[in-house]
């Protein structure tokens, strides 16, 4: 029998979710890290005067900023050679990278040259995730049923909360292990450390995989783009595509989430002044709670449809983002005391209940966005242009939502009442943008066949 004609190996799917979960969860873990260890970044790698929290986030910020490139690099990859290769080779980026913040030295020891090295660490785990998340989605996808899309993809949804909940975790474990001047000393580069025997273990996992059915398809039939990029760019309604996907949910999405978990913590810890491990204790429990939902809310939209779940998560945040941090203030620090003090166990079960529903409703927004993201672009330039759209939107714009509302607190005069809520003026403006678009522009996809080359006309009725 010619080799030609035999059918390509296939992949259980239990063993593809696996192994594209856990590399995506790893990956989240090492992009999350230097988000959460933000002040020991500031501390140990910046001048000992004065504070660098800003200057820390921009640096830290500047992972998301460099996402958009890398998409395009990863993209072209996934799309030319194959969704596997790509995601391999973000998966070693990212381990590398991670590694290597942890063996920075301090500022004390080499000058600039210890935040200009940050950053260039910052900049590889952009690319690196850029490449990461879309490579799996798509690879879960293509090998799923059409009817479970959303239920499949939601396990990668997941791993956003898992992913924090396990760096919380080793953050946890190794500061209670030690003084807190040993972890300021030391200690805070063993999670980064860490991360290379994590990246290590998935990558051996996906080895073993094969190349998605549905490219192989393609692949077989010599319809592969031989210039992804380009025709991402030049293919008809395909910007307009791009668009609706980065304004109609990923930049919103992206902004709710870091705001119901990095700007939560940050606000917690600076404004409301709770003692860290009280913060950690809180975003770890609901973190905890809320990661069950991710998946949950990618399941329902198999039956009801994706726009119903995403518009409903985004309303849910519109409400609850200004009504959350205000209630954050007003229980945990009613006195406006300006020293870090703790907080009664009861005033603790309540803003964990207020940032749990803040949470879940950010699993609202994101968990059916991988199914939706993927299901209204070609197969043939599907990595390319799902990349591009998700970094541009959940990186560039939405994952700026730490840097810019530090930004806007410390750089807008307002009554000292609203100081610490004015930040949040752009997560909102992104959610409102976010619904209009989707109300007046976005099609329902959830039914679309991943097999055909033109998914969806999307522009038919423009």
């Amino acid at each position: 029998m010619d080799i030609t004609t035999q059918t390509p190996p296939k992949n259980n799917i239990l063993t593809v979710i696996i192994a594209s979960s856990a590399g995506t969860l790893i990956e989240w873990y090492d992009m999350f890290l230097a988000i959460i260890l933000a002040g020991s970044l500031s501390v140990n790698l910046f001048p000992s005067e004065g504070s660098h929290f800003l200057e820390t986030l921009a640096v830290v910020a500047s992972s998301f900023m460099f996402r958009p490139i890398g998409s395009l690099i990863f993209g072209n990859i996934g799309d030319k050679i194959g969704r596997k290769y790509s995601f391999l080779l973000s998966l070693i980026l990212m381990g590398a990278s991670t590694f290597l913040i942890g063996c920075i030295p301090n500022f004390g020891s080499i000058g600039w040259a210890a935040p200009i090295l940050l950053l260039a660490c910052r900049l590889m785990q952009g690319l690196a995730i850029s490449g990461e998340y879309a490579g799996a989605v798509i690879y879960v996808a293509e090998h799923a049923p059409a009817n479970k899309r959303g239920f499949y993809t939601g396990f990668i949804q997941a791993t956003v909360p898992i992913g924090l909940l396990v760096c919380l975790t080793v953050i946890f474990t190794t500061r209670s292990l030690m003084t807190e001047a040993d972890f300021n000393s030391f200690g805070w580069r063993i999670p980064f450390l860490l991360s290379s025997v994590l990246i290590l273990l998935s990558y051996f996992a996906r080895k073993k995989l094969h190349e998605s059915p549905v490219f192989e398809e393609l692949k077989k039939a010599g319809k592969t783009s031989k210039s992804p990029v380009k025709e991402a760019f030049t293919t008809k309604g395909n910007v307009k595509l791009m668009l609706k996907a980065i304004f109609g949910g990923n930049a919103a999405q992206s902004s709710v989430m870091q705001t119901s978990l990095f700007v939560t913590l940050f606000f917690m810890q600076r404004a409301v002044k709770i003692e860290d491990t009280t913060v950690l204790l809180i975003t770890g429990v609901v973190t905890l709670f809320s990661a069950y939902f991710y998946q949950y809310f990618g399941a329902l939209s198999d039956k009801v449809g994706r726009k119903k779940v995403l518009i409903s998560g985004l309303v849910a945040s519109l409400i609850l983002i200004p009504v959350s941090f205000y209630l954050f203030m007003k229980i945990g620090n009613p006195d406006g005391l300006t020293e870090v003090h703790s907080i009664s166990t009861a005033a603790t079960l309540k803003i964990m209940g207020i940032s749990f529903l803040l949470s879940v409703a950010g699993a609202a927004t994101y968990g059916p966005l991988g199914a939706f993201m993927l299901e209204i672009f070609p197969t043939k330039i599907r990595y390319t242009s799902m990349g591009f759209a998700q970094n541009m939107g959940n990186g560039f714009i939405g994952g700026a939502t730490t840097f810019v509302t530090e930004f806007i607190k410390t750089s807008f005069v307002v009554s000292v009442a609203l100081t610490p809520f004015i930040g949040l003026a752009y997560p909102i403006l992104l959610v409102v943008i976010a619904i209009i678009v989707n109300v007046t522009l976005v099609p329902e996809t959830y039914k679309t066949d991943l097999s055909e080359e033109d998914v969806l006309n999307l522009n038919s009725n423009e």
